[in-house]
């Protein structure tokens, strides 16, 4: 029996020790201990009874062994729980004489109580109330009580740094091994009783491993659950410190895995988080977030930033490796104290994306401003959905006119969002922020057709509508069903594809991808016309539309720049125009804003204006007006 259980335990063990691999925690050299003392435990238990078994003992000298055994794997387990508390809270940085403190106690046991315990057990005193064996009990007792009560006391004290789970296996180790040592008088069978209670610490060691464990395994560092659970207990148990939260950066770490590999990449990682932990003082929270985002919570005052520049050539002396990691972060100042650490990060990283591009500053603080634009900016995003279902988000119109007759031929379909709170939010506030979490086909889908909706009420009413034209962006582009969704949408509503137009932006004929040319053509095969908008804005490369599968060019308002004072611009617009007309496609030009302009594009053959000296955009009752 005592050998098949043995060998179980032995199994648990070693797959207790597999786990262990996958961890980087503070307390692994402890859970380490704990582990190899079982299966030590269990080896030297089995070994004792084979021995007794085939050659024998001279009287009591297996029970004493056996019973020393236990004892000593028993106080090893309260001395590795404990070392493993204090390094689960950090707090041997801030008292280095706690983490001596358990040395003492088990340098004190085994060198003086066991002795006195070995003499208590032979056959002539067993059973014998004595002064050794009252005293071995006493202090025995005694060291073991203070294993547990600092055990438990730190466990709970930090238990929003450690979490529920570990906490409570904790509790429940030190609490088992305090039972079976004050029992260990009435055992009989330590052979027995010691593998059992084996098993029981095994397997709450792996419990504690792979249910709770606080730091990410590959930086060592607080993971993000613990991280905030460890920002909430700081504020709460130094209500008197000023804190500030800080998220770290480094540009274009994709750059560093391709050029070095991954395997590379993640002990870069590594060497940051080393730093990081030697230049910062145990009264810093730090954390690895994922990818390359580091965090920290810092007191108010403290030195809370790697310098700007990490060079390769020092973390790796003699490789050359001639590269050096610019870091950035975002600072933010802990002003509500109640605040979930999530939302606490989102500041800071708001504050750390406005120097993204700027590689020449290194931190940036957020500030009252920002906090008005993260507000709006979250607002935004958690009331998109209530905005489309309530038709907050409504169509204006701005006319494009025909630039020798000055009449309406055309207009774009432009989104503003009315807001009960807010009013009239700007498509410059929204959109942005809707094309990166992925919300800007929702609301595309529902402006193309309120735009359709609006032709056909006009429409039923008698008044001739010109074409509208509505935007698509690059992620409309990426549906499966771009196409058959707007052709429902013109059949929904009884229009043909004279009646939209449909703009889309020069970066995405850019990209060259085939599945949106051969979306675009079957478009163009039904009749719908299709415009390259904000040509001129950031790409301008002339072969951009030559193959383009194109019917109209609408040039970037950011010609228009200098036309009066500057010949340059003046022959940038006219040499567009003139290609244009020679690859046959008419031109919109966009952001006219004086007569001036407007009379050197029509001196110059230009079809359509559009832009603030005919008109802004307005709203759908005074474009009607307009048209009627």
């Amino acid at each position: 029996m005592i050998t098949l259980l043995s060998l179980g335990i032995i199994a648990i063990g070693i797959l207790a020790i597999r786990a262990r691999s996958i961890s980087r925690t503070v307390g692994t050299i402890w859970i380490d201990l704990q582990i190899d003392v079982t299966i030590a435990y269990i080896l030297l238990i089995w070994a004792l009874e084979t021995y007794d078994n085939y050659i024998g003992f001279k009287g009591d000298l297996c029970y004493v062994a056996s019973e020393t055994l236990f004892i000593i794997t028993l106080n090893t387990y309260l001395l590795c729980a404990l070392k493993i508390t204090i390094g689960l809270v950090r707090y041997w940085e801030k008292s280095p004489l706690l983490s001596i403190f358990p040395f003492v106690l088990q340098l004190i046991y085994l060198l003086v109580l066991n002795p006195i315990n070995h003499i208590a057990f032979f056959s002539d005193v067993r059973g014998t109330i004595t002064i050794e064996r009252m005293i071995f009990i006493f202090l025995s007792t005694l060291f073991s009580l203070s294993y547990v009560v600092v055990s438990i006391f730190l466990a709970w004290r930090h238990i929003r740094r450690l979490g529920k789970v570990a906490a409570s296996v904790i509790t429940t180790i030190v609490l088992i091994v305090f039972g079976m040592l004050i029992l260990n008088n009435c055992v009989t069978d330590f052979k027995y009783m010691g593998a059992a209670f084996s098993a029981s610490v095994t397997f709450n060691l792996v419990m504690l491993y792979l249910v709770d464990n606080p730091t990410d395994p590959k930086t060592g560092l607080y993971n993000q659950k613990a991280f905030f659970r460890a920002v909430e207990e700081d504020l709460i148990l130094n209500p008197n410190t000023e804190y500030q939260l800080c998220l770290l950066d480094i540009r274009d770490f994709q750059d560093v895995n391709e050029r070095f590999g991954f395997e590379r990449g993640d002990d870069i990682l590594r060497r940051v988080a080393a730093e990081m932990r030697r230049k910062f003082s145990w009264e810093v929270e730090l954390a690895y977030l994922g990818e390359d985002n580091f965090a920290g919570l810092f007191p108010q005052g403290s030195y809370w930033m790697l310098q700007g520049n990490l060079s390769l050539d020092e973390m790796y002396p003699g490789e050359e490796m001639d590269y050096t990691l610019s870091l950035y972060s975002g600072v933010y100042p802990i002003t509500d104290r109640k605040m979930n650490p999530q939302l606490m990060c989102d500041r800071a990283r708001f504050a750390m994306d406005f120097i993204r591009y700027e590689y020449s500053k290194h931190e940036h603080i957020f500030d009252e401003k920002q906090n008005h634009a993260f507000e709006m900016q979250a607002y935004m995003q958690h009331n998109c959905d209530r905005a489309i279902h309530e038709r907050c988000f409504v169509p204006y119109f701005q006319p494009i006119y025909d630039a020798r007759t000055k009449k309406i031929c055309s207009a774009e379909a432009l989104v503003r969002w009315k807001d009960k709170q807010y009013g009239l939010i700007s498509p410059g506030d929204f959109i942005p922020l809707f094309e990166r979490n992925g919300f800007i086909n929702k609301l595309d889908l529902y402006m193309w057709e309120s735009v359709c909706r609006q032709i056909s009420e006009w429409r039923s009413e008698g008044i001739l509508v010109p074409p509208i034209s509505v935007n698509i962006s690059r992620r409309d582009l990426q549906m499966e069903n771009l196409y058959e969704i707007i052709l429902d949408l013109i059949k929904k509503y009884h229009l043909s594809p004279n009646d939209i137009k449909l703009e889309i932006t020069e970066s995405a004929f850019v990209a060259e991808n085939q599945k949106f040319f051969s979306t675009v053509d079957l478009l163009k095969e039904v009749g719908f016309r299709i415009l390259m908008d904000d040509f001129g804005s950031g790409y301008s490369s002339f072969n951009t539309f030559k193959n383009a599968h194109v019917d109209i060019l609408k040039a970037d308002m950011k010609f228009m720049d200098g036309i009066g004072s500057s010949e340059k611009g003046k022959i940038v617009i006219n040499t567009i125009v003139e290609m244009t007309k020679k690859l046959d496609m008419p031109i919109v030009v966009e952001g006219v804003e004086t007569e001036e302009q407007y009379e050197y594009l029509r001196s110059i053959g230009c079809e359509m204006i559009q832009g603030f000296y005919f008109s802004k955009p307005v709203p759908a009752d005074v474009f009607k007006s307009l048209i009627e």
